[in-house]
């Protein structure tokens, strides 16, 4: 080969190194820059993590915020003139309710059926009794076995009757959704961020209940650690990779008490009064965010013997902590799991 010959190829192989140099910067994305906002809602820990290429991504969170807001004047039984209150205090007659509390209420009914009852909205005056509608620790306490005996017949969700966008509750009852409406939420922000880009990412965490806007990153998956009940809220048992759906936590170690060495938390069966002591914690993944937050506390209410019919049949991975300490999961998690 002459000088000119390689000199020839020098440049040739000069020219094809710009030509890959131009179309790696060209074409080369780069990950996308995750707008992240903390805050407090539905009175529990908030944190949305949300990338878009379409620049707006703290805009959209910061309406995801105010949605919040919104859904807390509905949903919270507690604040007087929510939405939810209203129809607590409506006294058995047919109210007009909002296509939020509408979809709501119903799901949570069909919940309740296809549990046998264990999942309950009707709980209210129940979760009242023991002071569990408080944030406050000062003021749970246990009730007298004749104070809950007096609640009991007030609880029901046969009691819940609908007619259009109208709906009736009898016999004194009250609805608590407090064990669906963070998995509600959780799923309408996720919903609000796919409208906005399709091809957005990220995630949404209302205290524990986290649903997947998309892969981090666009093609990895968010690592998500299932808490020991019985460590610190940094201390993880074991772990999932989500690249989408939702995913939550029902457990004993939030809003407790102990009497008599004898652990009493706020999932209430809604059929005795008192909690049950099967679980410490479950954990459920489905790609509904009220059917994995309502999930987790039909299975706390009706210990193992249930559990995986019910998942089978709903589509749901659950990781089962016992109160022994011993865990247990299905082959669906096993599809998530690091």
């Amino acid at each position: 080969m002459n000088f000119l010959s390689i000199r020839v190829t020098i440049i040739t192989l000069s020219i094809l190194l710009i030509i890959a140099i131009v179309i790696f910067v060209v074409f080369w994305k780069k990950p996308p820059q995750y707008y992240v906002q903390y805050g407090v809602a539905l009175g529990t820990n908030v944190t949305i993590s949300y990338a878009t290429g379409r620049g707006n991504a703290q805009q959209v969170v910061e309406t995801m915020f105010k949605e919040l807001d919104n859904i807390n004047n509905i949903f919270n039984p507690w604040i007087p003139n929510s939405e939810l209150y209203n129809l607590n205090h409506s006294n058995g007659q047919w109210t007009q309710v909002s296509p939020e509390l509408l979809d709501v209420l119903e799901y949570s009914i069909q919940i309740a059926q296809k549990t046998d009852g264990n999942f309950d909205p009707s709980i209210g005056r129940l979760v009242n009794l023991w002071g569990f509608d408080s944030t406050d620790s000062r003021n749970w306490h246990l009730p007298s076995s004749s104070e809950i005996a007096n609640i009991l017949p007030h609880i029901g969700y046969q009691n819940v009757q609908f007619d259009g966008n109208k709906v009736r509750l009898l016999n004194g009852v009250w609805i608590d959704l407090g064990g669906i409406a963070k998995g509600y939420a959780v799923q309408l922000l996720v919903e609000m961020a796919k409208e906005n880009d399709p091809n957005s990412t990220g995630y949404v965490d209302i205290g524990g209940d986290i649903g997947i806007i998309g892969p981090k990153y666009g093609n990895q998956p968010w690592v998500i650690g299932v808490r020991n009940p019985r460590g610190t809220s940094n201390d993880a048992l074991t772990y999932v990779n989500l690249y989408r759906g939702y995913i939550a936590t029902s457990g004993d170690y939030e809003r407790y008490i102990t009497v008599g060495g004898k652990r009493y938390y706020h999932i209430l069966n809604p059929k005795t009064g008192y909690s049950d002591n099967y679980f410490q914690s479950v954990t459920s993944i489905s790609d509904n965010g009220m059917l994995s937050d309502a999930f987790g506390t039909a299975a706390m209410v009706a210990g193992p013997n249930d559990i995986s019919q019910w998942a089978e049949e709903l589509g749901i991975g659950y990781f089962l902590i016992y109160e022994n300490g011993q865990v247990q999961n299905n082959t669906l998690w096993n599809e998530y799991a690091k």
